[in-house]
């Protein structure tokens, strides 16, 4: 199994941490780290789809990732618009957004998608004066699954809770940034 893109960015693959960004920022996988962390404050995590966009946000503890709302995808760039509003509302110091790369670790077209929105909202942010909040990208292949998984076990029908089953997905993508910062900031503790 290649583990190319599970490693921690170096401080030249960082996104974030500089309003400097660059497209390629958002073609690696970010981990995690101490020296990266924004510290205390609220994180907001997107699962980026072709219909429906899931936002789940943090508490500013940063321990708990719960559902926010799902966005429609639109081309116009009004979902990248409403998503930096939650961004400025919420006062969110950093942004968790799923990449979705296949099982065998290529690139699909949704993959592209995420990463453009990511670049998109950069660019928002950036023009509304927030070019500093860092924006990372996580590998997030099964998150859907998983959030599907877990809402037909708590018998929600799953055609009926399309819109949940899109905020789960982000819960699922943001808690696992939150679990791996919690490692990162307090490795004496990680085996609790």
């Amino acid at each position: 199994m290649d583990n190319s893109n599970s490693h921690g960015p170096t401080d030249e693959e960082a996104v974030g941490g500089s309003p400097e960004y660059s497209r390629k920022d958002f073609d690696e996988v970010s981990r995690p780290t101490a020296q990266s962390d924004p510290g205390r404050g609220r994180r907001l995590g997107i699962d980026v789809g072709t219909v429906r966009i899931g936002l789940a946000l943090s508490d500013p503890d940063g321990i708990l990732a719960s559902p926010l709302r799902t966005v429609h995808a639109r081309d116009d760039g009004g979902d990248v618009r409403q998503v930096a509003c939650e961004v400025e509302e919420n006062f969110v110091v950093e942004v968790i957004i799923g990449l979705p790369v296949a099982l065998r670790g290529n690139s699909t077209a949704s993959t592209e998608k995420a990463k453009a929105f990511a670049s998109e909202l950069h660019d928002e942010l950036a023009q509304r004066g927030h070019q500093s909040i860092p924006i990372r990208m996580v590998d997030e292949r099964m998150s859907t699954v998983a959030a599907t998984a877990a809402m037909h076990a708590s018998g929600v029908n799953v055609k009926k809770g399309r819109k949940r089953i899109d905020q789960a997905a982000a819960v699922h993508i943001l808690q696992g940034w939150l679990d791996g910062r919690k490692r990162a900031l307090n490795p004496s503790n990680s085996g609790e």
